[in-house]
């Protein structure tokens, strides 16, 4: 057990809205069986293969109509996170690229890491005293300006256990900013 307190992977910052882009990546090889391999010139995907959570305290939640409804305060700062559904799987999502069209309703995300976090995992020995292992943790982080509309531009890889890509994607959402 350890008596280590985890630290926060946002940096202390309790209050960021945080977005999990959960990304179906077996479906999508199945439908792309020849992604691209060129980060340049990622594979463009349709909807319906990557879904939202968000941790808010309101009483309204994110809307999963591929695009990314956000009540929040102006001012707020935004985490997004991209994970496939299962963290240790055949294969992992990175995103590697994210902008938006517009500055004005929300500033343009920026790629933060931070590396050597402690990584809470239950004990095989004993499930209810936890355990600890160090990773990195990253997201994209940005700020929200002024209620509106803006178009957002995902490029992310798929790689394999060994961490080799084995496709480059690229989506195109639009994030509603709701006060």
């Amino acid at each position: 057990m350890t008596s280590a307190p985890v630290p926060s992977p946002s940096s202390g910052d309790t209050s960021a809205h945080n977005i999990l882009l959960i990304i179906d990546a077996e479906s999508l090889l199945t439908h792309y069986p020849s992604p691209s391999q060129d980060a340049a010139k990622p594979t463009g995907i349709s909807d319906g293969f990557i879904f939202f959570a968000a941790g808010n305290t309101s009483k309204e939640i994110v809307i999963n109509d591929s695009k990314i409804t956000l009540p929040v305060d102006i001012g707020q700062l935004i985490h997004l996170r991209g994970r496939t559904v299962s963290l240790i799987t055949d294969h992992s999502a990175v995103i590697y690229g994210m902008t938006v069209d517009n500055s004005g309703i929300l500033s343009n995300p920026a790629l933060e890491v931070h590396t050597g976090l402690t990584v809470p995992a239950p004990n095989p020995q004993s499930p209810t005293e936890p355990s600890s292992h160090k990773a990195d943790d990253h997201f994209w982080a940005c700020t929200t300006k002024k209620p509106g509309t803006v178009k957002c531009e995902l490029s992310f890889m798929l790689v394999n256990q060994q961490c080799e890509a084995v496709g480059y994607f690229h989506w195109t959402t639009e994030i509603v900013i709701k006060p």
